[in-house]
């Protein structure tokens, strides 16, 4: 069959050859129709040097976009720093003890924000499961084993109290351990709530949980007033980089960050600081010990990677002239979309802790005959493929569609305001 199909591919080439006008758009077609053949029957002449060097998303048919949304999981997350790859790449030429590396980068980690203790894990919600891993076993190995029972035979405490504006999808980290989430409202509710079950307090800082009543310092008083640990769900805090040590100045016992977030690390890493004791707890449930976590693996290239990627952030970037420089991309935009007809523009920022400047786009949709979710949709499909963020999916008293700049390359900001401005005239 193989040999059949390489005779196949190259009397097409040779025919092609003398049409030159159909040339590029028949091989294309070549190639598409082989990649649900082995590679080897592809692996011959011009046709496979050609494949192999090709972009890695260009042989894999996989659509690459401009991203004009933010560090978003489902779209990457982020692009790593130069610094980090190349420490991925020395980190990957040799054998180490795993338990060794973290050790000694966790102790790094610990100087640079300033907790007790530290160490990467392979993601904020990995973290977050982990951190509740410490509050329910303490590192007790017999109790580590039982997980995610808590209710025997050794019974060990099994409620978080988190505020009920807090809950969300992400907060599976917490219950696939086993704990009950405790919802509260009020400061009088979450003092009543707090009993002899109760493992932890939680917080989470999102933009998905704006709103909440009780405000973080006086969660970690409450939670210190009842001899109990506050866990902090801060994963895309930052910017400002001071939050790197702000959070556990403040006295949060446990906080977790995203790496595949603005600090540009791996994107499957995240770093987890906090009190010793409860860090060596939540180290010793991970990978690559045997226990109930053991699937939050991290490898050496991403435990070097994260370290480099939080000394630059914290030592070696200009967050002021990166921050005037974003705010420059989105002024450019705003001026390349005046004088359209109804279109108007808005800067929005997250409030509480972090800095997330955007550009909102909007218009009136009845007089232009054109939705938010066409626009979307056209952004995403074009070419280049652009995505941005529907402003009332994100926030709902925010509306149009919002431009974030962090994950924008220099010029790409003109792309997208060209496309909008193509858009949105046509109707204007």
């Amino acid at each position: 069959m193989r040999d059949a199909f390489a005779n196949f591919l190259r009397k097409k080439l040779h025919e092609e050859a003398k049409m030159p006008e159909k040339l590029a758009l028949t091989r294309r077609q070549i190639l598409r129709s082989s990649l649900a053949l082995p590679f080897a029957a592809v692996s011959t002449g011009a046709e496979a040097a050609a494949f192999d060097t090709a972009p890695i998303y260009q042989r894999l048919g996989v659509k690459t976009y401009i991203n004009a949304y933010g560090t978003l999981t489902t779209l990457t997350g982020t692009l790593m720093l130069p610094q980090v790859k190349q420490a991925m790449e020395e980190a990957s030429q040799n054998f180490v003890m795993i338990h060794d590396l973290q050790a000694k980068v966790g102790k790094r980690l610990a100087e640079i924000t300033g907790a007790e203790g530290a160490f990467v894990t392979a993601g904020a919600s990995a973290s977050l499961c982990l951190a509740t891993c410490a509050v329910t076993t303490g590192g007790d190995a017999e109790k580590m084993d039982q997980l995610p029972h808590l209710d025997g035979p050794i019974e060990m405490k099994s409620e978080i109290i988190i505020q009920k504006i807090h809950r969300g999808s992400y907060d599976h980290a917490f219950r696939m351990v086993g704990v009950r989430l405790v919802e509260v409202e009020t400061e009088e509710e979450l003092r009543a709530a707090i009993g002899p079950k109760t493992a932890a307090l939680a917080m989470v800082l999102s933009h998905n949980s704006l709103g909440h009543k009780v405000s973080l310092e006086k969660m970690i008083a409450i939670a210190h007033e009842a001899d109990l640990p506050l866990i902090l769900d801060a994963a895309a805090e930052l910017p400002p980089v001071e939050n790197l040590t702000k959070f556990v100045g403040m006295g949060a016992d446990l906080v977790a960050f995203s790496g595949g977030k603005n600090l540009r690390g791996p994107q499957c890493s995240g770093l987890l600081l906090g009190k010793k004791e409860l860090i060596e707890a939540a180290y010793a449930n991970s990978a690559p010990h045997n226990h109930f976590a053991r699937i939050a693996k991290v490898g050496k290239e991403e435990i070097v990677g994260l370290l480099r990627a939080v000394e630059v952030y914290a030592n070696e970037r200009d967050h002021k002239a990166e921050r005037e420089e974003h705010h420059a991309m989105l002024e450019r935009v705003r001026q390349r979309l005046e004088g359209l007809r109804t279109v108007v523009t808005e800067y929005a920022t997250n409030d509480d802790y972090s800095h997330s400047p955007r550009l909102t786009v909007q218009w009136d949709e009845s007089a232009l005959g054109l939705k938010l979710d066409d626009v979307m949709t056209e952004l995403r499909d074009g070419e280049p493929g652009i995505i941005a963020t529907n402003m009332e999916r994100y926030r709902p008293a925010w509306k149009g569609v919002g431009i974030f700049p962090y994950n924008l390359q220099p010029g790409e900001e003109m792309i997208v305001a060209d496309r909008l401005r193509e858009i949105l005239g046509r109707r204007a």
